[in-house]
């Protein structure tokens, strides 16, 4: 409404100046009559050139308005642009808290259905806990599995005798070794450690901030034997290629013990960033390895060969 009043001004102000301009010279005759002494109109025409200092006055207030009324546009237009430019900044950070939201949402569920699946792994194993030599077999469930699977299954080796492994058909180095711990337990564990992959890309991969911070609480949901079994997992073929590195660049085992079955050697198949940097028993035998290495002459050699700590070791001395 208060547009088109103003065209509408504009406009009568327009026709008021285009009709005052058709009938100056009617009216200036009827109010200045002409006289017809020659003298007196050349008098009169000097008199009328002596105006010419007042319209260069009019034409430069005219001017002068002009450049106010840009100078009037540019401030509101500067207005304008500031406004717009804080519009978009509101606009991006209710987008980035949208995004957080639903990032969040995502990672949570991820983290619930990971200890869903803790939940459902189940071990039978030997009752260590009751008092000398027992036979008796007990089943664990959900992350009380994790101990006897790591220590029993893995480390003493009892998935040889579960494959009805001979001696001589057992690996002797990690990868093979943790690929028949694989195929006998895989079933239970393999969706586990997919699971931690997956939400691990996902961080990974999103335009979220202070990633890191989503890799620990992720890291704090795992117990020490979990991250053990990690730690295997992620040396053998199954792990090495993509699941390896993000481990390493989130420093994932910055809170692993030296767990028995650990050897040396494994803790420098890792780059030093998986250990973080409050790890400092691992990091000191990460850099003690390194130089060893440095001092070997020829290194190829003893690759696959364990270290008295790991159970390579223990099942090749059997």
């Amino acid at each position: 409404m208060k547009n088109t009043v103003n065209a509408f001004l504009v406009l009568v102000l327009i026709c008021v100046v285009f009709i005052t301009w058709i009938t100056y010279p009617v009216w200036m005759s009827s109010v200045f009559k002409t006289p017809s002494d020659p003298d007196l109109q050349s008098k009169l025409g000097t008199f009328g050139d002596s105006f010419g200092v007042l319209n260069t006055l009019f034409s430069g207030l005219a001017f002068t308005g002009i450049i106010v009324s840009i100078f009037l546009q540019s401030k509101e237009l500067k207005e304008t642009r500031q406004e717009i430019k804080l519009q978009s900044e509101q606009f991006e950070l209710q987008t980035n808290a949208l995004n957080k939201q639903v990032f969040e949402n995502t990672f949570f569920q991820l983290l619930h259905l990971h200890n869903e699946i803790i939940q459902s792994i189940s071990i039978e194993h030997v009752d260590h806990s009751a008092f000398g030599y027992s036979s008796k077999r007990i089943v664990s469930n959900g992350r009380s599995a994790f101990k006897p699977l790591y220590m029993e299954k893995y480390g003493e080796g009892g998935f040889k005798y579960e494959l009805e492994l001979k001696e001589n058909e057992c690996p002797s180095d990690t990868n093979g070794y943790y690929m028949m711990f694989h195929e006998m337990y895989g079933s239970q564990l393999g969706h586990y450690f997919r699971n931690i992959y997956q939400i691990l890309k996902y961080v990974d991969s999103s335009n979220i901030e202070n990633k890191k911070f989503y890799t620990n609480l992720l890291r704090a949901q795992l117990s020490s034997y979990e991250l053990g079994l990690l730690f295997f997992n992620c040396l053998s073929e199954l792990g090495n290629e993509k699941f390896k590195p993000l481990l390493e660049r989130y420093e994932f085992f910055e809170h692993l013990p030296y767990l028995d079955y650990i050897s040396d050697e494994e803790i420098g198949m890792y780059k030093i960033d998986v250990y973080g940097k409050t790890n400092t028993e691992l990091i000191n035998i990460y850099k003690n390895e390194k130089l060893k290495k440095q001092e070997t002459p020829c290194p190829e050699l003893y690759v696959n060969e364990p270290q008295a700590n790991s159970p390579l070791f223990n099942l090749r001395n059997e």
